[in-house]
């Protein structure tokens, strides 16, 4: 199993075999991988900021906002620990 793991919640990246250390230099899927999950997370969070926008309702643009705002910190959690942000 590849996962990241966070202080509440572990997330699954992909299950399959150890053929990423197979790989020379040994692991450079697994940094696909983790470039993929976080392409992900960064469409996701764009899709929720134009639901919020183009909601009708007020509390359908909340909901979105919250989303898109939980997507956020997740993607900044993950590059300050990942030494991935330019902070």
């Amino acid at each position: 199993m590849f996962l990241i793991q966070y202080a509440d919640r572990v997330v699954l990246l992909e299950s399959n075999t150890h053929m990423h250390f197979r790989t020379q230099p040994a692991g450079k899927n697994i940094l696909a991988l983790t470039q993929s999950w976080l392409g992900n997370l960064e469409r996701e969070m764009q899709q929720a900021a134009e639901q919020a926008r183009t909601a009708a309702a007020e509390r359908d643009r909340q909901e979105a906002e919250t989303r898109r705002a939980r997507i956020a910190a997740s993607i900044a959690a993950f590059k300050r620990k990942t030494g991935l942000t330019d902070e």
